[in-house]
């Protein structure tokens, strides 16, 4: 409501550790009153074990320029790409064409294939008769949002 400072309670409290991840565990066929901690199994939040699927073939490249942010991908985003991923259209790739390292949208445009930005400064690139080489397929972004 306008004029009327917001506030929140947290579910966790905020701190350094790492995230846990609680999991239900149904128990049936006990008498008496258990105990509520027997219910909840902590674990933490493991990135590497959530965004990266293919360990020997992954690896990380910090992002620069403007011509990705329409797909939200912005200056200094760290990007998890993965060599194991057979690229397929509408996927996001790490590229190096003719001695320039890219980050681009493998799309179609005017029937042929090409990388492109969301960025009207960057018009597509073909790839038809280009000296591309493919690094990789961005399967994730960690965005910070305070750095």
């Amino acid at each position: 409501m306008p004029g009327q400072s917001s506030h929140f309670t947290p579910a966790l409290p905020l701190s350094a550790q790492p995230l846990p991840h609680l999991t239900f565990l149904g128990r049936a066929g006990f008498s008496g009153f258990p105990s509520p901690a027997q219910d909840y199994e902590p674990c933490t939040l493991d990135l590497n074990t959530r965004l990266v699927k293919n360990p020997t073939e992954t690896f990380y490249v910090t992002a620069t320029g403007d011509s990705m942010e329409g797909w939200g991908i912005f200056e200094g985003d760290l990007l998890i790409v993965d060599r194991g991923i057979e690229p397929r259209l509408g996927h996001i790739l790490v590229a190096m064409l003719e001695g320039e390292a890219l980050i681009k949208r493998y799309a179609l445009y005017q029937g042929t294939p090409h990388l492109c930005s969301t960025h009207p400064h960057y018009p597509p690139v073909p790839l038809e008769g280009s000296d591309c080489q493919l690094w990789g397929v961005v399967r994730a972004v960690v965005h910070e949002y305070l750095r």
